[in-house]
């Protein structure tokens, strides 16, 4: 999975068209193993194994004021993209098919959609339109919350940090459970090292790529409280007792984790779907006319972009 996601033209998924005829090459090594993760409160209740359990949890769990069944990460265009992705995923939808025809408005990706606005929305703290990543994790932290999505970063620097949590040894933390397709999908948000075509120093540059990427210097990131991508950091029992999440980040990456459609017009994208999604969580459209709002608008950009 490290490779793949620093393997350009993409390996899977679909491939922008005047990259189909190019030959695969490797431009980048993972430095950071970034995956969207899933966090519960371990204490109470075993880890969910579908997103019909997440639900559940969630109802079981849910006491307006006290403590949110589930919290939807709903800030407008990328907050709200990056959480339900994974979502979407699970329901056997998409963004786009393999050949970039837009399947935001198929009948799955619309019930990943409804799941999302009527169902999650409702055992969720009010405003849901208006929280991003630190507002759940800190609702998390403080006790205020039973689950949610969660990036490593967030659980390094709000979610285990014993300056601001009151949960310490309380949330559990597991891969994306699964959805309707039967499979559960984290993002991949790897940061990589490359080296530019044009450096004067790329000898060197491979050299500090090798050094830095190499077990020693990654259990001693890791220590420094950094994400490491290596496995065998990530399932060492020493380093798993410091970092709780250390395990569930192995095993997201040994799930094959999906990563955001590989185009150089992702960031429209997200910014038309996260845009539309957001006012439908915030009771300003239907999920019917957010999704297709945004199948067409995606479709317009596509086309004028030569897809």
């Amino acid at each position: 999975m490290i490779y793949e996601v620093g393997t350009w033209p993409p390996p899977r998924g679909p491939v922008p068209p005047s990259e189909k005829s190019k030959p695969r090459h490797l431009l980048g090594i993972t430095v950071v193993g970034n995956v969207e993760m899933f966090m519960y409160r371990k204490d109470l209740s075993p880890a969910p194994r579908s997103w019909n359990d997440v639900l559940a949890n969630a109802k079981k769990f849910n006491k307006p004021g006290s403590m949110a069944g589930y919290v939807v990460r709903g800030a407008a265009t990328n907050p709200i993209v990056a959480d339900f992705l994974p979502i979407l995923w699970s329901f056997g939808g998409d963004v786009f098919d393999a050949n970039w025809n837009v399947t935001i408005d198929s009948p799955a990706s619309l019930r990943a959609v409804k799941f999302l606005v009527n169902d999650l929305k409702g055992v969720a703290p009010s405003g849901s339109e208006n929280i991003d990543a630190a507002d759940r994790s800190r609702l998390m932290a403080i006790g205020q919350a039973y689950q949610s999505t969660v990036w490593p970063g967030e659980v390094t620097g709000i979610v285990e940090n014993p300056k601001v949590s009151k949960t310490i040894g309380k949330v559990g933390y597991i891969p994306m459970p699964a959805g309707p397709s039967g499979k559960g999908y984290g993002m991949m948000g790897n940061w990589l090292l490359a080296i530019p075509k044009a450096s004067k120093n790329g000898r060197a540059g491979a050299d500090f790529i090798s050094w830095v990427t190499s077990p020693k210097v990654q259990k001693t990131y890791a220590e420094a409280g950094g994400i490491p991508a290596r496995k065998s950091i990530l399932n060492d029992r020493a380093m798993n007792k410091k970092n709780p999440y250390f395990a569930a980040l192995a095993r997201s990456l040994e799930a094959v984790p999906n990563w955001r459609p590989r185009t150089d017009q992702w960031n429209a994208v997200e910014t038309i779907l996260g845009t539309n999604l957001n006012a439908a969580l915030a009771g300003l459209a239907t999920p019917e006319d957010a999704t297709k709002k945004a199948a067409t608008e995606i479709r317009a950009l596509m086309k004028k972009a030569g897809y």
